[in-house]
């Protein structure tokens, strides 16, 4: 953009004043032209003014400004709502518990990937650090950062996790018992880190070693607490230990734990059930595999006449309950996927038919062998009418079994020891369908939002410190959208209502730099600054955000000395 000098009219005291202002001619967002005030130059002579003006058109020389220079403007707005959203979180309080030689380097680190965050390394940007509009905010008297500093400080952020994470938690506004928990995978590049190791990749990265982030939120989806596993651990082996960790560390008593059908299995449910977890009650759902076993059991009260789309009933067998629920964007995936392992075992039934018309097999045993080996790997033998004995092999496609087993496409079963006086069957549906926000809150951290990846750490505690500040960025985030819920309209980009709607969080930080800038102007070495005029629009979301520049926040940003 163009910087140049435009006088300004202002009518005070019925009086017409001009005052001359540094700064660029654009459009706004209603596609009418404007002019971005930067800097006055109201104490200036006017031949000094024209001769900015001059300069900056093009003409003259930067000498004929007799040491004077306008070295451009910082668009703060960003990162100074970023900044005190994190302060009111207590984010600012408790990273002054790391040496004051970390507590630059994170917050930098922190407040970057909420504004602008790329997949850049810490190299690029604690070079890009100095004179900047994120420095500025965070180190307003130009704190000096060393770039070893810039690792070693995620070290020290791990050193304090479980103090902050505690911390933060007694910090919160709302507080129940209700805690939502699931994990997600992130692949490495390279193998030097411990924690990396093949694994259930999420990814779709194959060939990847990987670490496993385990995420607890409250029910709002704030995140509460963040952990790293090895690459190669599997969903339900990390629940257990959660759970005593919430125990102990939270001091948490009374719970319900909510999380999906890879976690709390039936075994972790049993586990559950032991006395010392008598306070603690689960939400889940059932697995494919579950729920096709009780469908089997005669004794069991879920059977297929019950799977009713209009009619989606509760049963209660010892001591749990069992709701149905349908997902129609699930119907069609299911039924391509029964039909699927119904054709794979179909195959493996004709494989062994034409070996034993071919004399391959003929002893009735090892027919017996190849087909058991076969007719129940993907639970599809109801499916199946398989008849066999010395030399002799048939087998018939069950269709009517298999056209009412369609009627359960698309169909899940949620399941709890919360007794209804606590959640109706309306509110355990909803509770267990708000774990999307913990599945929300991993893709922000792992593609839309804060770029995780890609992972440039080798040393664990290094690599467990960068996932946290991760979290801690994610929490910002979470709590600006909730201070922004009123004007993030969800519109795609460009079509927005209303002057102050935006159609993402990412539009509202860039409008922010825009609106909220730091004008400076250098006369014989003195650099001058001047915070330009705000619009209503920035001063509304300054507001929303608790952010608003009261005499005390002016005095942090132009630190006087």
């Amino acid at each position: 953009m163009k910087h140049v000098v435009k006088w300004i009219k202002q009518r005070k005291a019925g009086k017409t004043y001009s005052q001359p202002w540094i700064g660029y001619n654009y459009r706004n967002q209603n596609g009418t032209p404007d002019f971005k005030r930067l800097i006055s130059l109201k104490d200036l002579a006017r031949e000094q003014v024209e001769m900015i003006d001059t300069v900056l058109h093009g003409g003259g020389d930067l000498a004929d400004l007799k040491n004077m220079e306008f070295t451009g403007a910082l668009g703060i707005g960003g990162f100074w709502v970023a900044y005190c959203i994190a302060d009111q979180l207590g984010i600012i309080d408790q990273i002054s518990k790391l040496e004051e030689k970390y507590q630059y380097p994170v917050l930098c680190m922190i407040i970057d990937r909420v504004v602008q965050p790329l997949p850049h390394s810490k190299l690029s940007l604690w070079e890009s650090l100095p004179d900047s509009a994120l420095f500025r905010v965070v180190a307003p008297r130009g704190e000096k950062i060393q770039l070893h500093e810039m690792y070693q400080c995620l070290e020290a952020l791990y050193d304090i996790q479980t103090d902050v994470q505690k911390s933060l938690y007694n910090n919160r506004d709302t507080v129940d018992s209700m805690y939502l928990y699931d994990i997600t995978s992130s692949y490495f590049e390279g193998d030097s880190c411990p924690l990396a190791q093949f694994g259930y990749n999420r990814d779709g990265k194959k060939g990847k070693v990987q670490i496993v982030i385990g995420l607890l939120t409250d029910s709002e989806g704030r995140p509460i607490a963040i952990e790293v596993f090895s690459g190669n651990t599997s969903d339900q082996t990390t629940v257990m230990n959660k759970i005593d960790t919430m125990r102990r560390e939270f001091k948490i008593n009374e719970m319900i734990f909510v999380g999906d059908r890879g976690m709390l299995t039936a075994a972790r449910r049993n586990d559950l059930q032991e006395a010392e977890y008598e306070a603690v009650k689960y939400i889940s759902a059932l697995t494919r595999r579950e729920f096709f076993e009780f469908l089997d059991d005669q004794d069991h009260p879920l059977q297929l006449t019950l799977f009713d789309k209009k009619n989606l009933v509760e049963v209660s067998h010892e001591g749990v309950r069992y709701v149905l629920s349908f997902n129609p964007d699930k119907e069609l995936e299911d039924r391509q996927v029964r039909l699927r392992l119904i054709a794979k075992t179909q195959e493996k039934l004709e494989m062994i038919q034409r070996n034993v018309e071919n004399g391959n097999w003929k002893e009735e045993k090892v027919i017996a062998k190849k087909l058991h080996a076969w007719i129940n790997k993907w639970r599809m033998a109801r499916f199946f009418t398989v008849e066999y004995s010395k030399g002799r092999f048939s087998f018939s496609r069950n269709e009517e079994i298999i056209e009412k087993y369609e009627a359960i496409d698309g169909f899940y079963v949620i399941t709890s020891d919360v007794v209804e006086e606590v959640l109706d069957t309306a509110n355990l549906r909803f509770r267990y369908k708000s774990l999307i926000q913990v599945e929300q809150a991993f893709r922000s951290m792992k593609t839309t939002e804060l770029f995780i990846l890609p992972i440039r750490h080798w040393n664990p505690e290094r690599v467990k410190g960068h996932i946290f500040l991760c979290m801690l960025s994610y929490l910002i985030i979470w709590k600006a959208r909730k201070l922004f819920a009123g004007i993030i309209s969800g519109e795609p980009a460009g079509e927005a209502t209303k002057q102050t709607d935006c159609h993402s969080l990412r539009i509202i930080w860039e409008r922010l730099n825009q609106w909220m800038q730091i004008g400076k102007l250098k006369i014989n070495g003195e650099t001058k600054e001047q915070l330009n005029p705000l619009t209503n629009e920035a001063k509304k979301i300054l507001e929303l955000a608790g952010a608003s520049l009261t005499k005390k926040r002016k005095e942090y940003l132009f630190p006087v000395g």
